[in-house]
């Protein structure tokens, strides 16, 4: 008669470490694990939150350590719609914090505390709390992903408050141009001359002033988003956006019609886009109108701040509210969602012609102050 087996298994609650060999030993480990907490034992020194027993059981005891962050991240991808530009995001973050991590950083092995010293490291680097918030916000998404596919099991390591509040955002964000900026900008020889020297930058700018749409919006457009009601009033209709807000219909000027822009857009076919620029690198394809902005901005001497593309669309936001166009009006032109019960369930929205009614005035005192 042989001797009985003796199971091998290692508890160190003061370290946090608790190991076995083979299944049948961690099963053995895990029901002396529960005999002493039935019993209420507690260790004198007990591991920190990060350490705690069932963050610290699952990578060591079982030989299968599951899904890297890596290959969650290309899960994520596989099953989500997401942009070019999103998709390089998120890879320069994950990528940035497995180097960080300095292991294969499989997704069951990080925990509260690793996040912590991450978001450390990153203000030691020079990143700005808005920049270190969305970094986070990615591993975030991930491991949120991560558990929805069962790819994850226990709390969320990187559910911590951001670093700024959401009064903070909206006030450090990108400005809004003053009216004198507008003036400069679009009164200048030099966006004149764009007009037969660039066209497709000409038409982008002057489409971004009038319509508040982002840059992406615009330059992702095709011709057979172009229409028009039978009463006469041109539009655009934008189809892809993250929130049905956003999918919208936006009425253009009159004056945005004119016979230089139909020559310049005759040989363009339904699915063709009404402007030539391309997703390079994988930032979107208003990345060159961006940095074209931003040297016609300097050329115009104007500096003040974080004024972008995208500041267009906060003048415009802007301007309306300052000449009366009301609150519903500017969500349906703008896209945004309206938190009210009130307006988003008991009313219907405007149709094409009377939200060019409504927003006519304003658009065409900005057109006559910009010397059109």
């Amino acid at each position: 008669m042989g001797l009985p087996r003796i199971a091998k298994m290692e508890i160190d609650f003061e370290r946090g470490v608790f190991k076995s060999d083979g299944a049948e030993d961690h099963a053995n480990l895990m029901d002396t694990l529960n005999l002493l907490l039935k019993n209420n034992y507690r260790p004198s020194n007990p591991p920190t939150p990060q350490g705690s027993l069932e963050s610290r059981v699952l990578p060591t005891v079982t030989k299968d350590k599951g899904l890297t962050l890596s290959d969650v991240l290309d899960k994520f991808f596989l099953l989500k719609k997401v942009k070019p530009a999103t998709v390089t995001a998120y890879k320069n973050a994950v990528a940035e914090f497995v180097v960080f991590h300095k292991s294969k950083c499989y997704i069951q092995e990080v925990i509260s505390s690793d996040i912590t010293r991450y978001r450390e490291h990153l203000a030691e680097k020079g990143n700005s709390p808005r920049t270190i918030d969305n970094k986070i916000s990615v591993l975030k998404a991930v491991f949120n992903f991560a558990t929805e596919q069962s790819y994850f099991s226990g709390k969320n390591p990187a559910e911590i408050k951001n670093l700024q509040t959401k009064k903070q955002k909206l006030t450090q964000g990108y400005l809004i141009f003053e009216l004198d900026e507008i003036k400069a900008i679009f009164g200048s020889e030099y966006f004149n001359n764009q007009k037969e020297e660039d066209p497709d930058y000409y038409y982008c700018l002057l489409f971004g002033l009038l319509t508040g749409c982002r840059i992406s919006e615009l330059t992702s457009l095709t011709f057979g988003q172009f229409k028009q009601t039978q009463a006469g009033t041109y539009y655009i209709t934008i189809r892809d956006s993250k929130t049905s807000a956003g999918k919208r219909e936006i009425p253009l000027p009159t004056e945005l019609i004119s016979s230089h822009f139909l020559a310049f857009v005759k040989n363009k076919t339904r699915d063709d886009k009404i402007f030539r620029y391309l997703d390079r690198d994988g930032k979107g394809s208003g990345n060159a109108v961006g940095k074209k902005f931003s040297r016609h901005l300097n050329i115009e001497k104007i500096n003040r701040g974080k004024l972008v593309f995208h500041s267009l669309r906060k003048f415009l936001n802007d301007y309306f509210l300052k000449n009366n166009v009301d609150f519903e009006s500017r969500c349906q032109f703008f896209g945004h969602e309206i938190d009210s019960v009130n307006v988003a369930t008991y009313t219907t929205k405007y149709n094409v012609d009377q939200l060019f009614s409504l927003t006519q005035t304003p658009r065409n005192q900005l057109l006559r102050l910009i010397g059109m």
